[in-house]
């Protein structure tokens, strides 16, 4: 009996495939740091994502609108659409993003708040002119650099510059753009809701960008998987921003559904690399110098 696979080769696709990652100066491929882009090459979409993002946008219908936004924060069940983006009817875009990190993931909490500190200095050994490598680590094709934007804390935001289209356009040719960290307790989570969510395991960040043309909103929503491990929600709002309390919309902000279909493309690639190279990155580097080559 013969056992061998037989497939039509218009149907079958290599779902595990690389990027291909711009070329480090000689700089920096003298760092350290330069062993991680050849031994944990960037790799492409997962297939279940990519099919989903290849099917179209969702029905702006089943979005949450940027005014609702606390409607994320749920300890329990799931929205009708949990990954997917739409441009809505006022002109502004959404996406939801959904992601799962397995129990036995070896990427710990610590170790994401290390690292999203860790990208905003740049080692002794870098090169002017030439970007952030530990930012570039993260997502090559989009990212050039990263900094605090008073040069020590999160406080008075955090720029960056890149591109969120996997090099379509080159990361040295991106835009730049400044990220503040919200008090939700500002714009309506009351104390009780609050004390609720921590209680049930739940965590969340929000937060508003400052983009050349106009602003985003942008909230994370972590919570214990039913299945187990832990969930991951994040959704943006392109088009609209944070002010005194209010949720404010910018016209004007550029936004198309290839925006949106790139973003999302952007976000779970570099999230899927951080579960590769995190571990022994952390592992090399969490106990030494902040600017240790």
């Amino acid at each position: 009996m013969d056992f061998s696979v037989k497939y039509d080769e218009g149907k079958i696709d290599n779902m595990i495939w690389e990027y291909d990652q711009p070329d480090l100066t000689p700089e920096e491929k003298r760092l350290p740091l330069a062993k991680y882009f050849e031994k944990y090459p960037l790799l492409k979409l997962p297939p279940m994502q990519r099919q989903l993002l290849d099917a179209g946008p969702i029905d702006p219908a089943d979005a949450i609108t940027a005014e609702n936004w606390l409607d994320s924060l749920q300890i329990n069940g799931y929205w009708k659409a949990n990954f997917g983006y739409c441009m809505m009817p006022d002109g502004s875009g959404y996406y939801v993003e959904y992601s799962v990190t397995a129990p036995n993931s070896p990427v710990k909490g610590e170790m994401n708040a290390w690292f999203v500190n860790w990208i905003n200095f740049k080692s002794k050994g870098m090169a002017e002119g030439q970007g952030n490598l530990r930012y570039k680590l993260w997502c090559h094709p989009d990212h050039w650099d990263h900094a605090y934007v008073n040069g020590k804390d999160k406080k008075d935001g955090v720029w960056s510059f890149g591109t969120l289209n996997m090099g379509k356009t080159g990361a040295k040719n991106g835009s730049a753009e400044i990220a503040y960290e919200i008090n939700l307790r500002d714009y309506g989570l009351s104390q009780e809701r609050e004390d609720e969510l921590k209680a049930a395991g739940c965590s969340f960040r929000a937060s508003y960008e400052e983009v050349e043309g106009g602003g985003h909103l942008a909230l994370s929503f972590n919570r214990p998987c039913i299945y187990g491990g832990t969930e991951h929600f994040k959704r943006e709002w392109i088009g609209y921003t944070a002010k005194d309390g209010k949720i404010v919309r910018v016209p004007g902000t550029p936004c198309s559904e290839e925006y949106l279909k790139d973003v999302l493309i952007h976000n779970i690639v570099e999230h899927t690399h951080t579960q590769r190279f995190l571990p022994e990155l952390y592992a090399e580097y969490h106990d030494k110098e902040m600017d240790a080559d």
